[in-house]
């Protein structure tokens, strides 16, 4: 009967995870649940973990399969997966393979440790065993994030909000800045809400805003296209725009307008052939 409900419990894990059900995930975890991603060494757990699961699954372009029997263990279980591509929706096309192992408690999953690999059924038991005493250190610091790695995430936060262009694709997600910054989404996340004092979707906005501020500023303030700049800053709309305005510059597009147009015609003119002589001219 123990083994039954375990095996029930893996396989509404994995369709709540590839259908993005992220509430019955939630309810399939205990709220002081621990997480342990064996390949970026990491550990987070309760509200930390419920909010990495919150950024990540619905940008999970992967659907994953079951691999094999569930394997038992003493505290719990271990499942094992295959994942592929959501496109490959007939499984043709594995693009690896992993374990997860939990244990349960009163019904509900205690911690997970994702191995991104498939030992044999001996070497997971043992792995089990190993995982278990990881996760009773994961409260010694935040995900595991040093202080140098922090400082490297927030210098190449900077960097990137300056001289890259990757904001301004509508399509961007926290798992490809995570990618371009070269860390985890988890110390990304962490860095983002708990450091600085934002979250992906603000910092991605006042980028965005900083960037169409630079065009408004260099228009004519009466032929201004603000549609077009909100377009080329990967906003779906004006309203988004100056939502992102007002939040990062405390005006609307227009009122930005009008007040760069304003400190330009207070400048005194300059060499030959600056943007303040054209437009004298």
């Amino acid at each position: 009967m123990r083994t039954r409900y375990r095996q029930l419990l893996a396989d509404r894990y994995v369709d709540a995870w590839n259908r993005k059900d992220l509430v019955e995930l939630l309810e399939l975890i205990h709220p002081q649940a621990s997480y342990y991603d064996a390949f970026w060494g990491e550990s987070c757990s309760g509200e930390e973990l419920r909010k990495y699961f919150r950024a990540v699954i619905p940008e999970d372009s992967r659907w994953y399969r079951r691999d094999q029997a569930v394997i038992a263990t003493p505290n719990g279980l271990i499942l094992r997966y295959v994942a592929f591509d959501a496109a490959d929706t007939d499984g043709e096309h594995p693009l690896f393979q992993g374990a997860e192992i939990f244990t349960v408690s009163d019904g509900l999953i205690m911690t997970i440790s994702d191995l991104y690999c498939d030992p044999d059924a001996a070497e997971l038991i043992e792995a089990a065993e190993h995982v278990e005493s990881r996760h009773a250190l994961s409260n010694i610091g935040p995900l595991g994030l040093s202080g140098r790695i922090s400082v490297r995430i927030k210098r190449r936060l900077a960097v990137l909000a300056t001289e890259s262009d990757l904001y301004l694709d509508p399509s961007v997600t926290v798992t490809i800045l995570a990618d371009e910054i070269g860390c985890s989404v988890m110390h990304l996340f962490h860095v983002l809400e708990e450091e600085l004092g934002t979250t992906f979707n603000r910092y991605i906005n006042e980028c965005r805003a900083r960037r169409a501020a630079k065009l408004i500023a260099g228009g004519d303030i009466v032929s201004i296209d603000y549609a077009g700049i909100a377009t080329a800053t990967g906003f779906d709309s004006v309203e988004q725009l100056n939502s992102a305005m007002q939040a990062t510059f405390g005006v609307n597009c227009h009122a930005y307008a009008r007040k760069a147009a304003s400190e330009l015609a207070t400048q005194p003119p300059g060499p030959a052939g600056s943007r303040g002589d054209s437009v004298r001219r």
